[in-house]
């Protein structure tokens, strides 16, 4: 009987020692996660993200093969879709963390960052967006939108348009860029726009550049263009380029005729 309870006593205390090495071990886990969650939070809170320039190594999605480059130039026609909410958050390709609301986009190959004119051919709106991720790898789509991105060229209903893309430059210098100011300076010969309207509401904007578009002493390109002014998108109707001064003004007279009225823009 002595011996059955010394027995007891022993496997109790055994079970104990086993229990408080249990609970130390997880409460030194679920500090280290703690921890871990601390400096993750701080990491991102102090605007410490590892954003990085980046061309990248060619590599295989779905048994193709991609070669990201430097390149002189870049101009494609083709398929753009959008993504959002599910990835908001989440590291892009060169390091940053992608914010749905950003005018940026994702492409396969070009360097990260780059900057580029996207254009809705479907209804002529056209955005500057920097290139911060790598994508899409979905059929023969192009290039994939933000959020922001897709909403201000109209793709957001219908999931994707028929788009162009043209590159504008690219380098580490882009990493800090804001294309909220949407404006790149620009070397080459001035050239002469009209514009037309500026409009808060894009179906306003879309309207007005058909209505223009069935004038038909109206040779010249009519698209829309986009700017941010206090944090709200702007949808800027013009007409052109215009090869000269003498023919904006004609046609800037002939428009005035027709009670269109317009400004003479030189970029």
């Amino acid at each position: 009987m002595k011996n059955l309870l010394i027995i007891i006593l022993l496997f109790f205390t055994s079970a104990c020692a086993e229990l408080n090495l249990a609970n130390h071990l997880t409460k030194k886990i679920i500090k280290s996660n703690k921890e871990n969650n601390i400096n993750k939070e701080e990491y991102f809170n102090n605007g410490e993200i590892k954003a990085y320039y980046k061309v990248g190594n060619p590599y295989y999605i779905n048994g193709i093969r991609y070669v990201p480059k430097e390149v002189n130039s870049y101009y494609e026609e083709g398929i753009a879709s959008w993504y959002g909410p599910k990835f908001d958050g989440k590291p892009t390709a060169n390091g940053e963390i992608f914010n749905q609301y950003d005018v940026t986009a994702a492409h396969k190959t070009l360097p990260l960052p780059s900057l580029v004119k996207v254009t809705n051919l479907e209804n002529n709106r056209s955005l500057i967006i920097r290139i911060n991720d790598r994508g899409p790898f979905v059929g023969d789509r192009i290039i994939d939108l933000s959020y922001k991105s897709a909403q201000i060229l109209g793709v957001i209903n219908k999931g994707t348009a028929l788009v162009s893309v043209d590159l504008i430059e690219y380098g580490e210098h882009l990493l800090n860029y804001s294309t909220n100011t949407n404006t790149v300076k620009n070397s080459k010969n001035k050239i002469h726009f009209l514009q037309i309207g500026v409009f808060k509401n894009a179906d306003n904007a879309d309207k007005l550049s058909e209505k223009l578009r069935q004038t038909n002493y109206l040779d010249y390109k009519v698209f829309i263009n986009t700017t941010y002014s206090n944090e709200k998108v702007l949808y800027i109707v013009k007409i052109g380029p215009i090869k000269d001064n003498e023919t904006a003004l004609y046609l800037q007279r002939k428009l005035k005729n027709d009670e269109i009225l317009s400004k003479l823009v030189i970029e």
